[in-house]
């Protein structure tokens, strides 16, 4: 997983929580970092922060699912297509958009 993060302590409970599941996570803190990673990690996964603004803001390609988190209920603005997951709902929202809700029950 590649986690383009705009808050720090978001990004770093998910590194956490996703590492405790078996995930290799690489974090970045921009979006021109998390395009060149991407094109040299080779993510399954590419985690990106609505709040980011630089001029690589939205990642995209048929080699990765993108999952935006967003920071409230407005996303007008984000692409079609994009998978969409609410900060404020946490890791376990991530998990459940790769894997489906039956995961974490599984899991544990």
């Amino acid at each position: 997983m590649l986690l383009a993060y705009a808050e720090a302590a978001y990004a770093s409970e998910c590194g956490r929580y996703f590492r405790r599941l078996g995930w290799e996570v690489q974090m970045v803190a921009s979006g021109a970092e998390a395009r060149a990673l991407a094109d040299t990690y080779r993510p399954d996964v590419i985690v990106f922060d609505a709040e980011l603004r630089d001029d690589s803001v939205w990642l995209t390609s048929a080699d990765h699912e993108v999952i935006v988190v967003a920071n409230g209920p407005n996303y007008a603005d984000l692409p079609d297509g994009d998978l969409i997951v609410r900060r404020e709902d946490g890791p376990q929202a991530l998990v459940e958009s790769i894997f489906g809700k039956s995961y974490l029950s599984e899991a544990v």
